[in-house]
C-alpha cells in the first residue's frame, strides 16, 4: 500500500490556496483576451445613413490652448461636419472656460456657413445639436502624484458618464436632450484628458456596454452596431519628430493614429495604425 502513498502531502489551505490561484490565472487570461478582442476590433464598414432613428454621434476632446485650436481648425474644414454627425458632444477639462467659448463659437459659425450655402437646407434644431461638457482635470501642472492619482480617478468616473450620456451637464444645457446612445467616434488630439475618455471606453466595452443594433437597408438582415467608440488620435502639428506624452500611450491602442510629419511615421516606422496624412491645420 506504501507503493500508492502521495509523495507530497497537500492540506485542506494549501488545496484552497492553488484552487485560487489557478481561478485568479484562469480570470485574468480570460480578461487578456476579451480586452485583445475589444481592442482589436474589425472596422465597421456600412452604417446606416444619418438620421433620427440612427444618429451619427462624435465625442472631441479639447484640451487648454492649442490643442483646442488646433482641433477646431481641422474640424473646421470639414464643411459637412452637422450633417455627418447629427450630434456632437465637446468634452472640457474643469476651468478651461476658453475651450467652452471657442467650441460654442464654432458651432455657431459652423451653422451660419450652413445656412449661406445654396446648396444646404438646414433647420437650426438639426444643426446646433450638441453639448459642451467639463470633466475633472485629470492632473494640474506642478500637481503631486498622489493627489493626481485621486483626479484622475474623478476624472473617469466623469467621462463614464459623458460616454453614458448620465452626465449632468447633458441636463444643464439648453434642451436637456442627452446623447441618443454611446459615441460611434472619439477624436482627439493630445490633452490628457483624452487618454482618460479612451480609457473610460475600454472599461465600457470590456463588459459589453456600447450603442445599440441597427438595420442596414439593402443588406437583407445584416445589422450595424452603433455607439461603438472607436477613436482616432491626432498628433499635434508641433510633434515633427516625437511623440506626445498622450499620443506614446495611446498609439498602440487607437483604431487610427494620425501624423502630420512624414519625419514623425518614418521614425515610427512600420507600425500597424500609424498613417502620415499631411499638414491638417489650415
Amino acid at each position: 500500500m506504501a507503493l500508492f502513498t502521495p509523495l507530497i502531502m497537500v492540506s485542506p489551505i494549501q488545496q484552497l490556496l492553488l484552487s485560487t490561484c489557478a481561478g485568479i490565472l484562469v480570470l485574468l487570461s480570460l480578461s487578456f483576451f476579451r480586452l485583445v478582442l475589444v481592442l482589436r476590433r474589425k472596422p465597421i464598414t456600412q452604417r446606416p445613413p444619418p438620421s433620427l432613428r440612427n444618429p451619427t454621434y462624435l465625442l472631441v476632446v479639447l484640451g487648454s490652448g492649442g490643442h483646442t485650436a488646433e482641433m477646431l481648425n481641422i474640424l473646421r474644414q470639414y464643411h459637412r461636419l452637422q450633417l455627418d454627425f447629427t450630434k456632437r458632444t465637446y468634452v472640457v477639462s474643469s476651468g478651461d472656460d476658453f475651450s467652452v467659448s471657442k467650441a460654442r463659437e464654432f458651432e455657431a459659425e459652423m451653422l451660419s456657413d450652413l445656412r449661406k450655402s445654396l446648396s444646404l437646407s438646414v433647420s437650426e434644431e438639426a444643426a446646433s445639436n450638441y453639448n459642451v461638457v467639463t470633466v475633472h482635470r485629470a492632473r494640474r501642472v506642478h500637481q503631486s502624484l498622489f493627489t493626481a492619482s485621486i483626479s484622475s480617478l474623478q476624472c473617469l468616473r466623469d467621462c463614464l458618464g459623458v460616454l453614458r450620456g448620465t452626465h449632468g451637464d447633458f441636463q444643464s444645457q439648453p434642451g436637456g436632450k442627452a446623447p441618443p446612445s454611446y459615441p460611434d467616434l472619439i477624436l482627439t488630439n493630445g490633452p490628457g484628458t483624452g487618454v482618460i475618455v479612451f480609457l473610460a471606453s475600454v472599461i465600457l466595452l470590456f463588459f459589453g456596454i456600447s450603442g445599440p443594433s441597427a438595420p442596414l437597408p439593402g443588406f437583407g438582415g445584416q445589422v450595424s452596431r452603433s455607439g461603438q467608440m472607436r477613436t482616432i488620435f491626432i498628433e499635434s502639428w508641433a510633434r515633427v519628430k516625437t511623440l506626445s506624452l498622450s499620443g506614446g500611450l495611446l498609439r498602440p491602442f487607437v483604431h487610427r493614429f494620425l501624423v502630420q510629419w512624414p519625419q514623425l511615421a518614418e521614425q515610427q516606422g512600420i507600425v500597424r495604425n500609424v498613417e502620415y496624412v499631411g499638414g491638417l491645420v489650415a
